[in-house]
């Protein structure tokens, strides 16, 4: 076998994960859609059918998940360090993890109200995964566009903020309506996850641009 023949063997190989990344990121985007979709219903059998769109991008999301490490494993050349692959990934999964336990907990726990908070945190994670998605959607290019990549992370990071004042807001609330403990505390309980979102994807975020600093 020729040389040239020989090293695009790995050259193959090492594009096979980007697919995969992108995949991953529109699987979080979709979940993260259908549950502030979930968020906003007041049908409790429309949540439930809801939520289980949502269940069914999570395993999707799973599958994709054990793909990469697979490929991890197998490839002798990867796009970029292979224990920052694995954290990107074990990440992203983990965003898709908090949103299939958040709409559990609110068809488990129907909180009635659902609070502005809770949505308002919804929406900014729809805005979080659409930045992780365009990132994930284009990581094969992420060396030309270093700046804007690193903007969208910084944009991820001002998300969180926000995010965790709207639930200290919301802890305050629940909080001072004591004499309704059970029903505000399933409230916290899903105002919590909605938040861990917008962490998550911090983490994401952070992940990537380490691997932009690697570069350099």
């Amino acid at each position: 076998m020729k040389i040239d023949n020989f090293l695009q063997l790995f050259v193959v190989k090492e594009r096979k994960f980007f697919p995969l990344f992108k995949q991953q990121g529109e699987y979080l985007l979709t979940a993260a859609k259908l549950l502030a979709e979930q968020v906003r219903e007041p049908d409790v059998e429309k949540q439930k059918l809801l939520y289980r769109e949502i269940k069914i991008v999570e395993t999707k999301g799973d599958t994709i998940a054990a793909t990469i490490y697979d490929e991890i494993n197998r490839s002798f050349v990867t796009p970029f360090e292979r224990d920052d692959i694995q954290s990107l990934t074990s990440n992203a999964d983990s965003f898709l993890d908090i949103i299939n336990g958040t709409g559990k907990k609110i068809v488990m726990y129907q909180p009635c109200p659902i609070t502005q908070h809770m949505v308002q945190i919804a929406d900014f994670a729809v805005e979080a995964a659409q930045i992780l998605c365009d990132i994930l959607s284009n990581l094969e290019t992420i060396r030309k566009n270093t700046q804007k990549v690193l903007e969208q992370c910084r944009r991820i990071k001002v998300i969180e903020h926000e995010c965790d004042d709207l639930y200290e807001l919301s802890v305050v609330h629940i909080l001072s309506l004591v004499e309704k403990a059970m029903p505000l505390l399933k409230q916290k309980e899903i105002v919590t996850n909605l938040e861990e979102l917008t962490d998550c994807a911090h983490d994401v975020g952070n992940i990537i641009r380490r691997i932009i600093v690697k570069f350099a």
